[in-house]
C-alpha cells in the first residue's frame, strides 16, 4: 500500500513539474523551422510528407490608426480574444486525412468563443462551453460530437462567435510555450499576424480584403472582428500568447514568462522543494514517530510482564554487556565465530598434501617388497624352508646366546641356522609332456624348517616313506591274543597340481 501511494505522489509530482504533458512537433530541421519576419517570412516543415517550404508569405497586421485596419508592414499583432473551449496539438499531419497547402505547417488549432478577457475570467468551471471533438485531422475543420456546442455546425443563426485558428509558431520558444493550451476551459488572447494569399489565390484561412461581408476587419483593439457568420477559420503566425496569470512570449523574456509545470503562488521550484520537504520529509518523520509509538507499547508491555524487578535485571544486564565490551570482552558466540575465522585462514594457509602412492590391492600387504627385503645385519632362514612356518633371524639368536648359561654355548639349544643358496624358478615342462587330465609340476619338494625351539638334529627324510606300527594296549583281564594289527600304508600327500605357466612363490608351511 505504502508503494502504491509514493508512485502516485511520483506520478503527481512529475506531472506537476512538467516531466509529463502533450506531445508536440519537434523544432528545427526534423519538424518546424520558421523565419519570421513583417517584411517576409519563410517556413519549413517536416511534418507531413515529404518536407515543404513556403517561401515570401506576407504577414497581415494591424495598423493603428483611426480606425485600424488591415495591412502588410504593420505595426502592431492582430488580437483573438476569449474563453479557450477546446485545443489539439499536432506532432505530424496525415495527407490521407485531408490536410493540405498550409495546414501542413500548423503545430496547434484552438477553438476560441470569442468575448472580452475579464468576461471569460469570470466563467465558473462547468458553465462554460464544453466541446465534445470526435476527430481534428485538419486544423480548420473540427468535427464534434454531441456537446453543448457543435463546432461543424455554426453558422448566422449561432447565438455565439466563435475563433477556429491554425497556429503557426514564429519562435521556438512560442512553439514550446504552445503546450499551455492543451489546458481547455480558461481565458486567453493570442497575438499574431493573418496569411496573405500566396500568388493571390483566395482561399480558407487565408486574409480576405476588402469591403465584403466575409472581408476581415479589426477593431478599435485591435480584435479581429468574427463577422455576419459568427465564425472565422484563419492561419496565424502566433507572436505573443497572454494567460491568466502568465505570458509566452517570443523571446522567453518576460517577467511572468509561462514555464510548463508552473503551479501558481509556490512556483515550479518551489512546489519541488515543497513536496520534498513536507511529502518526503513529512512521510519520513511519521515512519519514525510510528516506530517510536510501537517501541513505547512494547516496552509498556514489558514491563507489565515482567515486573519492575525485572525490568532492573534487564537494564543492569545490558549495562555489564556493554561495560565488558568496553573493557575488550567478547562474547562465547564472537569467541566462537573468531576461532572459527582463524582455522579457515589456517587452512588456506597450509600448502597443498602430495598424493599418497597408490595402495597395494591387498592391504596391508606388499609383496614386491617382502620379496626384495632383507635383514639388516644377517639373513635369516628362507621363508618358508623349515618343518615350522616361525623364521629364526639372526637378532633372535644373539638373544639366546646372551641369557644362555655360561660354558653351555649354542650347543644346549640346538641353534641351526641355515644358509641356502638364493631362489631359483622351477624348470617349466613343455605342454606335451602334460597330461590331459592333471598336470603335475616338475618343481621339486622343498625341505620343511625346523622350528627354533627343537634339541634333536635335523632328521633327513628317506625317499620312501616308512610305514609306523599302531600300538595296542592290552587289558591284563583279557587272556587272549589279539589278533595282529593290519598295516595300512599311509596315502602320500597329494601333490599340487598346476600349468608348467603358473609361476608362484613359495609359500608352504
Amino acid at each position: 500500500m505504502r508503494r502504491a501511494v509514493l508512485a502516485v505522489y511520483l506520478l503527481a509530482l512529475m506531472t506537476l513539474a512538467g516531466c509529463l504533458g502533450p506531445q508536440t512537433a519537434s523544432w528545427g530541421s526534423d519538424g518546424i523551422d520558421v523565419d519570421f519576419s513583417q517584411g517576409g517570412t519563410s517556413i519549413s516543415s517536416d511534418l507531413g510528407s515529404p518536407t515543404i517550404d513556403y517561401d515570401d508569405i506576407s504577414p497581415v497586421g494591424c495598423e493603428v490608426s483611426s480606425p485600424n485596419y488591415l495591412t502588410t508592414n504593420s505595426s502592431s499583432a492582430i488580437s483573438f480574444t476569449g474563453f479557450l473551449a477546446a485545443s489539439s496539438l499536432y506532432e505530424s499531419h496525415d495527407p490521407i486525412n485531408g490536410a493540405k497547402d498550409l495546414e501542413l505547417a500548423v503545430t496547434t488549432s484552438v477553438a476560441i468563443q470569442q468575448m472580452s478577457f475579464n468576461e471569460a475570467s469570470k466563467i465558473v468551471e462547468g458553465d462554460g462551453p464544453r466541446v465534445d471533438l470526435e476527430d481534428w485531422f485538419r486544423p480548420l475543420d473540427p468535427q464534434t460530437r454531441a456537446g453543448t456546442i457543435d463546432l461543424d455546425e455554426i453558422d448566422g443563426d449561432s447565438d455565439d462567435y466563435w475563433y477556429i485558428l491554425g497556429l503557426i509558431p514564429t519562435t521556438e520558444n512560442i512553439h514550446d510555450g504552445m503546450r499551455s493550451l492543451d489546458e481547455w476551459h480558461q481565458p486567453v488572447t493570442i497575438e499574431g499576424y493573418l496569411v496573405n494569399p500566396i500568388n493571390s489565390v483566395s482561399a480558407t484561412g487565408y486574409y480576405k480584403s476588402g469591403n465584403a461581408s466575409y472581408s476581415h476587419s479589426v477593431d478599435s483593439d485591435c480584435n479581429l472582428v468574427v463577422g455576419d457568420q459568427h465564425r472565422q477559420n484563419v492561419y496565424v503566425l502566433v507572436d505573443k500568447i497572454i494567460l491568466d496569470g502568465a505570458v509566452v512570449s517570443d523571446d522567453g523574456d518576460s517577467k511572468n514568462e509561462w514555464a510548463y509545470g508552473d503551479v501558481p503562488f509556490f512556483g515550479r521550484a518551489g512546489f519541488i522543494l515543497f513536496f520534498l520537504i513536507v511529502g518526503v520529509g513529512g512521510g519520513f518523520g511519521l515512519f519514525i514517530l510510528s516506530q517510536l509509538f510501537v517501541l513505547q507499547g512494547a516496552k509498556a508491555t514489558m514491563k507489565t510482564l515482567l515486573g519492575k524487578e525485572g525490568m532492573d535485571k534487564i537494564k543492569k544486564v545490558a549495562s555489564d554487556l556493554r561495560r565488558s565490551k568496553a573493557m575488550g570482552m567478547i562474547s562465547p558466540r564472537e569467541r566462537k565465530k573468531q576461532i572459527e575465522m582463524e582455522s579457515m585462514e589456517e587452512k588456506k594457509s597450509k600448502p597443498p598434501k602430495k598424493s599418497k602412492k597408490a595402495e597395494s590391492e591387498i592391504s596391508g600387504f606388499d609383496l614386491d617388497s617382502v620379496l626384495s627385503s632383507s635383514p639388516s645385519e644377517a639373513s635369516t632362514s628362507e621363508f618358508g624352508r623349515g618343518s615350522s612356518s616361525v623364521v629364526a633371524t639372526a637378532e633372535s639368536i644373539k638373544m639366546d646366546r646372551d641369557i644362555a648359561p655360561t660354558g653351555q654355548g649354542d650347543s644346549n639349544y640346538g641353534y641351526e641356522v641355515q644358509t641356502e643358496p638364493a631362489w631359483t624358478p622351477p624348470k617349466r615342462e613343455s605342454r606335451r609332456e602334460q597330461t590331459s587330465s592333471n598336470v603335475v609340476s616338475s618343481q621339486p619338494q622343498k625341505q620343511k624348517r625346523e622350528h627354533f625351539s627343537s634339541v634333536a638334529p635335523k632328521a633327513t627324510k628317506s625317499a620312501t616313506p616308512v610305514k609306523k606300527k599302531k600300538t595296542v594296549r592290552k587289558r591284563k583281564s583279557v587272556k587272549k591274543a589279539e589278533p595282529e594289527p593290519t598295516f595300512e600304508p599311509e596315502s602320500e600327500p597329494k601333490k599340487s597340481t598346476f600349468s608348467d605357466e603358473d609361476d608362484f612363490s613359495d609359500f608352504s608351511l
